[in-house]
């Protein structure tokens, strides 16, 4: 941490307080009212100093420069990522086993360790020929290779159809739904703009984050959410099934779903115009 701060330029007094504030710590457990021996912290910052969350950060984000050329790495906090993209599997399988043996150097110099039964494989490819399942070694033992997992609250599966991610969020966004349907009652319910609120803050917030990567799916899988959409504006407005679904949303001041993933989208690549620096930058305007 020290040599990092040095390399960010930092003198003083500064770097003399951090050192000793991450040195000789001494920890206990407490269970009931029994507390364990003590013991010295070897490795890592305090839990739930204002300090910690600033000095993880700053030591972490060093990992993408371990990263080989020639693949990607993506790093939110602690969620890490690595990329390869070859026309033959054996070629990209050794590539990821290069850039692995890099990552893997880096964190047993810097005193972090991957989680195993956390850190999966993925292959992601079109064709419809069985390929066999590429073996990535870390730390000696092959990576689980799974046909989806999720990153950032998104499940990816091989072919990038995203079904598997608007069943996952279909079934979040139903158990919500019955909140919507409790706080609604008729009887001794919220009012329109209270149940609307909820809505938008409850079911709507978990459909839009994500769409701007999930909207590339085809039409027939998006169209699966449009019922949990239709049904909460129902619910917040007291309306019929039978009710057109364009007076809902002239009613609610609401748009359809796919029009409000293109409205994102456009937020989004709007924001990202202003940002050069930004790695997706290029992606999208290059």
């Amino acid at each position: 941490m020290l040599s990092d701060l040095y390399d960010l330029d930092f003198r003083g007094h500064l770097p003399t307080f951090i050192d000793g504030f991450l040195s000789h710590r001494l920890f206990q457990v407490r269970a009931g009212s029994t507390l364990s021996d003590t013991y010295e912290q070897e490795m890592g910052v305090p839990q739930g100093s204002i300090l910690s969350p600033v000095l993880f950060s700053l030591k972490i984000n060093n990992i993408v420069k371990s990263v080989l050329k020639g693949s990607e790495a993506s790093l939110f906090v602690d969620d890490f990522a690595l990329c390869i993209r070859a026309k033959f599997l054996p070629h990209a399988q050794r590539l990821m086993q290069l850039c692995v043996n890099s990552v893997q150097d880096w964190i047993s110099n810097n005193g972090f360790k991957f989680s195993t039964s956390k850190t999966v494989c993925m292959h992601f490819c079109n064709q419809r020929n069985h390929f066999a399942e590429p073996t990535i070694l870390l730390d000696k033992t092959p990576i689980k290779v799974v046909p989806e997992a999720k990153f950032l609250g998104v499940v990816f599966d091989r072919t990038l159809s995203y079904s598997s991610h608007i069943n996952y969020l279909k079934t979040n966004c139903l158990k919500a739904l019955d909140i919507l349907k409790v706080v609604g009652h008729t009887d001794w319910g919220a009012d329109q703009k209270t149940l609307l609120c909820l809505y938008r803050a409850l079911v709507r917030s978990k459909l839009d984050y994500g769409c701007i990567v999930y909207g590339a799916a085809s039409n027939n899988i998006l169209k699966k959410l449009d019922p949990i959409h239709h049904q909460g504006i129902r619910i917040a407005l007291g309306a019929f099934r039978t009710s057109p679904v364009t007076s809902l949303y002239a009613k609610a001041q609401e748009m359809s779903l796919k029009n409000r993933r293109k409205k994102l989208s456009m937020n989004y690549v709007l924001k990202l115009k202003t940002c050069p620096d930004n790695p997706a930058y290029s992606c999208v305007f290059e």
